[in-house]
């Protein structure tokens, strides 16, 4: 009885395909490959290497449903098999772009190449229709192609579709997690071909973002943004984005749903919403351009770290409006002092992170580049580094009192109260001299506090019995 099913349902799905005038797949025909399982592969198989594209869509549909079940070991090498052999070239690259979809890499060999190329740019750009759409075909492009391969298909789609290829261009040119090398050569690229100008309203406008920005007694903030997808066949879908940023100001975790549908939900993020304010977080704002701020804010400090801002966060930062915030522009070359200046202002106003990396094309062997630098690293909290670029500073410029002051404050947090006395003896000494710091009216407070801490130490040194000798530097090895 088992084998008469199976053998009619096959003979339904062989007739289905066979049909003249075939319609998308219905839920009847997905039902009844999910029941044949691998059965149907063979014979979705075949419907996949027909010339007729309605036909083979449907096919891969039906794969795609299949590799899902148990049967996705059959289903890939079936796709496989139709990559290798003498089907027609848009068989392949059906082929191909299920074995994407599923996260598995494949090969194929066409009759006419740039022909196939141009289809495959065409087809893209009829789907890059939102920014989110966008992000998506750039991150895909990023994870599974190489450099080469991403650059020929900007190229084609040059040719074939201009206005997409600048959309996609400007994308890949904004993303950290590609080489600055690339992304010069993207933006170069797509700068030789002019666009042509939208018309008003070709483009579908997004709808709203509802958005909540949740605090925890530790100081850290979740960003939670959800957005209905404007669509007429799918009007219940969902996008969501929530940004974790710790209590350091930098962005710890995103999380990006594309369809985070909910049957009836009005807002599928208040699921999220109340597991957090079970965990102990609050609502303190529900107000869009709160959260673009809080966010905006978080990524110009992690991104000194490109490595921090992973795909979750260029796949939903549109929600947000955020753009290329997370791209720190860079003074030229030559002007170092104008990019020290710069620095220290965005200092002041607790940007360390676009400060520091402000001062990555300065000269590193500079002493006010390095002082600048370090200041931006002990705002930041990177005290051992600061030591470093300290030392090359004082090497430098040993009679500036601001570098061994700093020194002292790096010395501090890292609990070596010896090498923090000295800095502080050496600060104290150097602030004696004439210098530009007479005209700091914060300078007189720091000697003062200076001069506190080396009593407070002084004292502490005594009741503990503790040496405060200058550290020795490591002696050369004995002569045998």
């Amino acid at each position: 009885m088992a084998v008469d099913g199976a053998f009619t349902d096959l003979r339904k799905l062989s007739d289905w395909f066979a049909r003249p005038g075939l319609t998308a797949t219905t839920l009847q025909m997905v039902r009844l490959t999910r029941r044949l399982g691998s059965t149907a592969v063979p014979l979705l198989g075949r419907a996949l290497r027909s010339d007729d594209a309605v036909r083979r869509e449907a096919a891969r549909e039906a794969l795609a449903v299949l590799a899902t079940t148990d049967a996705r070991a059959r289903v890939i090498g079936e796709l496989r098999t139709v990559t290798l052999d003498t089907s027609v070239d848009e068989s392949k690259v059906c082929a191909l772009g299920l074995l994407a979809e599923l996260g598995e890499r494949g090969a194929a060999r066409f009759a006419d190449p740039t022909a196939i190329q141009r289809r495959s740019a065409l087809a893209l750009a009829t789907q890059l229709e939102t920014s989110a759409d966008v992000a998506s075909a750039a991150d895909m492009m990023i994870r599974q192609l190489a450099e080469a391969d991403v650059m020929q298909m900007v190229s084609v789609l040059l040719e074939v579709a201009p206005n997409a290829a600048h959309r996609l261009g400007s994308e890949l040119a904004v993303r950290l997690d590609v080489t600055a090398a690339q992304r010069d050569r993207i933006a170069a690229l797509v700068a030789t071909a002019p666009t042509r100008s939208l018309e008003a309203g070709s483009r579908r406008a997004a709808r709203p973002t509802q958005v909540a920005v949740l605090v925890d007694a530790a100081a850290r903030i979740v960003v939670v943004a959800s957005r209905r997808i404007a669509s007429e066949r799918r009007s219940r879908r969902w996008r969501r984005w929530a940004v974790l940023i710790g209590a350091n100001g930098c962005i710890d975790d995103c999380l990006h749903e594309d369809d985070a549908s909910e049957l009836g939900a009005s807002d599928p993020g208040a699921p999220l919403i109340a597991n957090l304010c079970a965990d102990g977080y609050r609502v303190a704002s529900s107000d869009l351009h709160h959260a673009r701020t809080v966010v905006a804010a978080a990524v110009r400090r992690t991104a000194v770290d490109p490595a921090r801002l992973g795909s979750t966060y260029y796949l939903g930062r549109d929600l947000l409006d955020l753009g290329d915030t997370h791209v720190i522009r860079r003074l030229p070359r030559e002007s170092a002092a104008t990019a020290i200046d710069r620095a220290l202002e965005l200092l002041a106003g607790g940007e360390s992170g676009p400060a520091r990396a402000l001062l990555d094309d300065a000269d590193p062997a500079s002493p006010d580049v390095c002082g600048a630098l370090a200041a931006c690293m002990l705002a930041h909290g990177d005290d051992a580094a600061a030591v470093a670029v300290l030392d090359r500073a004082i090497a430098a410029e040993p009679s500036w009192p601001l570098h061994h002051w700093n020194l002292a404050t790096a010395q501090h947090r890292l609990g070596d109260l010896r090498r923090c006395y000295h800095a502080l003896r050496r600060f104290v000494a150097t602030s004696a001299l004439p210098s530009g710091l007479y005209g700091d009216p914060e300078q007189p407070g720091r000697v003062a506090c200076a001069e506190r801490m080396l009593a407070e130490i002084e004292r502490t040194a005594r009741l503990t019995g503790t040496s405060l000798a200058r550290p020795r530097k490591k002696s050369q090895r004995a002569r045998t």
